[in-house]
């Protein structure tokens, strides 16, 4: 083998093709998936749970209300359905990061030859895979249920703003991973995921000045979002454009700030 033939075979030092660097991204965001759900504390609660939610209040609760206002019953399935999608987002970013940083595990990532990123974007489409899963779930309840006026456009529709949206919830979850501890991580997304599915308006009216707070949340502009797109009339409050700038600077801030930290700090 004289030196040309080398230079013809041997691939380019410290360069990656393009179909082996997505191959490495994929491979890694299948693993980080195969794993979440082979954790039963984490994927029975945000497959399941949701579901549960959802036909106790959304359809037999509110039985006597959707048949007086039959969008109420287009309401509540784009609120529950948009819960269903912050809690994987939020709960499978943040967590999760705060125990493996903890742990030393994303030291040992970097360590390994993988292309760059590829840890906390298999954590990004890992939560939007849960997303899907879980937006998947709460259609069919939906359809079984019989409830919703939706046809198979807009639940396609509001099922592909939901898992997009997930994205804000994603940032902030990476935020707080970044900065607490793998024991506090839990606790501190809690006292946000909590508050903020009952405060954002998302299924109960909320009295006096308490609905004008509703815009301070996140998940407030994202069922919004959705409402517009499936043009349910009577709980429409705010602009689709504001709301998606709202959460697209919530995507870049609480996204930049988590970075910059797990550069800094690991």
């Amino acid at each position: 083998m004289n030196a040309n033939t080398m230079t013809t075979t041997m691939p380019p030092v410290g360069g990656m093709t393009t179909t082996r660097l997505l191959g490495a991204y994929l491979a890694e965001a299948r693993f980080e998936a195969k794993r979440m759900l082979r954790a039963p504390a984490f994927a029975i609660p945000f497959l399941v749970l949701p579901i549960i939610i959802y036909v106790f209040f959304g359809v037999v609760m509110a039985a006597e209300g959707t048949a007086k206002n039959p969008n109420l019953a287009d309401f509540l399935f784009v609120g529950f359905s948009t819960m269903a999608v912050m809690g994987p987002a939020m709960f499978g970013m943040g967590c999760t990061l705060a125990v493996e940083r903890e742990s030393g595990l994303m030291k040992l990532k970097r360590a390994l030859p993988a292309p760059p990123g590829a840890y906390l974007l298999s954590k990004m489409l890992m939560s939007m895979f849960f997303a899907v899963v879980a937006m998947t779930l709460m259609i069919g309840t939906a359809i079984l249920g019989g409830k919703t006026h939706f046809d198979a456009a807009q639940f396609a529709l509001v099922g592909a703003i939901l898992v997009v949206g997930s994205l804000p919830f994603c940032a902030i979850g990476l935020f707080i991973g970044a900065h607490a501890s793998g024991g506090a991580a839990p606790a501190i997304t809690n006292l946000l995921y909590l508050p903020m599915i009952w405060l954002s308006g998302l299924f109960v009216p909320l009295p006096g000045v308490m609905q004008k707070l509703v815009v301070v949340w996140p998940a407030f502009h994202l069922d919004q979002l959705a409402l517009h797109a499936s043009d349910v009339e009577g709980f429409q409050f705010m602009p689709p454009a504001i709301s998606a700038v709202v959460l697209l600077a919530i995507t870049v801030v609480f996204g930049g700030a988590a970075i910059r930290r797990l550069a800094r700090v690991g």
